[in-house]
C-alpha cells in the first residue's frame, strides 16, 4: 500500500502539514463517495430493470417450472440491488476509516528506506532517529497519521508515544 505524503519542506510543521493533507483527503474522499453513489444507483438501476424483463417473462411462460425459474432469477436481481457493489462499498468504507483516523491529528514524519525497514514514524524533526546525524531529514516526507498505520508503519520507540 502506497501512503500519500507531502515533501518536508512543504510544511511549516506537523500541525500544518496534518491540516493540509486532512483536508486533501476529505476532498478526495467526497469525490470518491459521489462517484460510488452514482455507480451504485445505476447498477441497481439495471438489475430491477432486469428483473422487471424476468417477470415479463415469467408471465408470458406457460410452463410452471420455467416461470418459476425466471421468477427466482428475478428475486435474485432485486435481492442485488439493494446492494450492487458491496466491494466498492467496502472499499469506500476502508478509505473513511483511514481518513477519520487522521482527522484533526497532526502528520507524521516519514523516511524513505529499504522495504522492511521502513515501518517507523516519527511524530517531528526534534526527533534524532529521523533528523540526527547522518540522516537527511530533508528526503523525510509529511503523512496522514491514518494513512501511515494503515499502510504498517509503526509509531518510533522513541517519540512515537507522542503521536
Amino acid at each position: 500500500m502506497t501512503v500519500p505524503t507531502l515533501s518536508f519542506k512543504d510544511a511549516s510543521d506537523a500541525d500544518d502539514a496534518g491540516e493540509y493533507m486532512w483536508e486533501e483527503d476529505l476532498r478526495k474522499l467526497t469525490r470518491e463517495q459521489e462517484a460510488y453513489e452514482r455507480a451504485r444507483m445505476e447498477s441497481a438501476q439495471a438489475l430491477r430493470r432486469a428483473a422487471c424483463a424476468l417477470m415479463e417473462k415469467a408471465a408470458a411462460q406457460a410452463d410452471p417450472g420455467e416461470r418459476d425459474r425466471f421468477i427466482e432469477q428475478a428475486r435474485l436481481k432485486l435481492r442485488l440491488a439493494r446492494d450492487p457493489r458491496p466491494q466498492s462499498r467496502q472499499v469506500l468504507e476502508r478509505r473513511e476509516q483511514i481518513v477519520a483516523r487522521s482527522c484533526g491529528r497532526p502528520a507524521v514524519l516519514l523516511r524513505p528506506s529499504v522495504p522492511g525497514h521502513r515501518e517507523t514514524y516519527h511524530t517531528g524533526p526534534e526527533c534524532g532517529l529521523i533528523s540526527g546525524k547522518g540522516r537527511h531529514l530533508q528526503d523525510s516526507s509529511w503523512a496522514p497519521v491514518g494513512e501511515a498505520v494503515a499502510a504498517g508503519y509503526r509509531p518510533c520507540d522513541r517519540c512515537g508515544t507522542q503521536a
